[in-house]
C-alpha cells in the first residue's frame, strides 16, 4: 500500500509536465494550422479599376499612380461593407431607369445616377448640416431650383422631382465650368469655393486640385460605385435577381387644397397612413398645407395587398405638424405608372 501511494505521488508530477509539454505543442502547431486554413479559403480580390475607365465620356488617367491608388482605396472601403453594397445594388433596381431617363432628356451623362449612390445611397438621408433626399439638397437650394420646402411638404424627399431639380442644378454648373469633373466637385463644396480654389491655384483639371478632404476624394467615391455598379463580379459582388427591389406601379390622385388629417384621407382610399407615407415621403406632416395654385400629386398602390419587402422605401425622419381645419379634395383620377411618372416631372 505504501508502495502504491509513493507511485502515485512521482506519477502525478509527471503526468502534469507530459500534458503541459504536449499543449505546448498544440499551441506552437495551432497558428500554423490556422494559417493554412487560411490561405487554402481566402481569396484577394483584385482593386484595380478596368482599363479605360472614364467618367462623362472623359478618360481617368489611370496612368497617374496617384490617381489609381486614390480610386483603389475607395473601392477598398466601400467593399468593407459588402452588405451595404447589396442593399444599394437592390435599391437601385427600382430606381435607375427613371433617374437616367431624366438625366438624359436633359443632356447630363448617365454617370451622375452614381452621384445620387455617393451621396445618399438612394435612400432619403437627414444629413447633420440639414442637406435632406436622394440628392441632398439645402433648404436655400433646393427653393432655388423649384422644390417645395415647407411646414408639410418637402420635396427633397420626391425622388423624381428632386432629381429634375438635380439636373437642372448640374446644367448651371456645366455652363459655369464647361468639365463634368469639375461639376461633379462643384456639387459638393459649392460652385464659389470651387471657383477661387481654381483660381488660387490656376488649375482647371479636378485630378490636379488640391481641395478640401471630402471633395478630393468625392469623384473617386462616385467612380469607385460606377465601377462596382459595372463590374460587380470583378469585385465578387453577386446579389440574386428576385431580391432586387421593383418599382411600385401607383395610381394618382391629384389635390389642390388643404388636407387636414392624412391618416383620415389615407383610410378614405382604403389604404394605411403607412402606405401613404411611405409611397408619398414629400409628405413630412400629419396634413398637407397646400400651396395655393398648386396641384398635388398623392400615390396609392395599384396593388392593395403589397407585401412589406414591396413597399420598401425608406422615409425621412421627420417631426410631423399638426392638423388643419377640413377642406375639400379634388375627385380621384388614376393613372397608369409610367404616366404619373411623367407628369410628375413637370411639376
Amino acid at each position: 500500500m505504501k508502495l502504491l501511494s509513493r507511485s502515485i505521488y512521482f506519477l502525478i508530477p509527471l503526468g502534469i509536465l507530459f500534458a503541459g509539454m504536449s499543449l505546448g505543442n498544440m499551441e506552437d502547431k495551432q497558428p500554423v494550422q490556422d494559417l493554412r486554413f487560411i490561405s487554402g479559403h481566402l481569396s484577394v480580390l483584385d482593386m484595380a479599376p478596368p482599363e479605360g475607365l472614364t467618367f462623362c465620356g472623359a478618360r481617368v488617367p489611370l496612368e497617374r499612380e496617384d490617381v489609381r491608388l486614390r480610386l483603389e482605396k475607395e473601392l477598398e472601403h466601400l467593399l468593407r461593407y459588402p452588405a451595404g453594397i447589396q442593399l444599394t445594388l437592390r435599391r437601385a433596381n427600382r430606381y435607375q431607369d427613371q433617374f437616367v431617363q431624366i438625366l438624359r432628356s436633359q443632356d447630363i451623362p448617365e454617370d451622375f445616377f452614381y452621384l445620387a449612390i455617393a451621396e445618399s445611397n438612394l435612400a432619403n438621408q437627414s444629413s447633420p448640416v440639414g442637406a435632406q433626399g436622394f440628392w441632398q439638397f439645402m433648404a436655400p437650394t433646393a427653393r432655388q431650383y423649384g422644390l417645395e420646402v415647407s411646414e408639410t411638404v418637402d420635396e427633397r424627399f420626391h425622388p423624381e422631382k428632386a432629381t429634375w431639380a438635380a439636373t437642372a442644378y448640374l446644367k448651371d454648373a456645366y455652363e459655369q465650368f464647361g468639365d463634368w469633373a469639375l461639376v461633379a466637385a462643384s456639387y459638393n463644396m459649392g460652385g464659389s469655393g470651387l471657383s477661387r480654389a481654381m483660381d488660387r491655384q490656376q488649375v482647371e483639371d479636378y485630378f490636379e486640385l488640391d481641395l478640401n478632404a471630402e471633395t478630393s476624394r468625392y469623384l473617386y467615391r462616385i467612380l469607385a460605385y460606377k465601377c462596382l455598379f459595372e463590374n460587380p463580379n470583378r469585385y465578387g459582388v453577386t446579389i440574386q435577381r428576385a431580391r432586387l427591389y421593383q418599382p411600385i406601379p401607383y395610381s394618382v390622385q391629384l389635390v389642390k387644397k388643404n388636407i387636414p388629417d392624412l391618416a383620415s384621407f389615407a383610410a378614405s382610399q382604403g389604404v394605411t397612413y403607412e402606405t401613404l407615407k411611405t409611397l408619398n415621403p414629400w409628405l413630412t406632416g400629419r396634413s398637407l398645407i397646400a400651396d395655393p395654385g398648386k396641384t398635388y400629386e398623392i400615390r396609392f398602390p395599384l396593388v392593395q395587398d403589397l407585401s412589406a419587402t414591396e413597399l420598401l422605401v425608406d422615409r425621412p425622419a421627420q417631426p410631423e405638424t399638426d392638423s388643419l381645419p377640413a377642406a375639400t379634395l379634388d375627385p380621384l383620377e388614376v393613372r397608369p405608372p409610367s404616366e404619373a411618372s411623367i407628369s410628375t416631372s413637370d411639376a
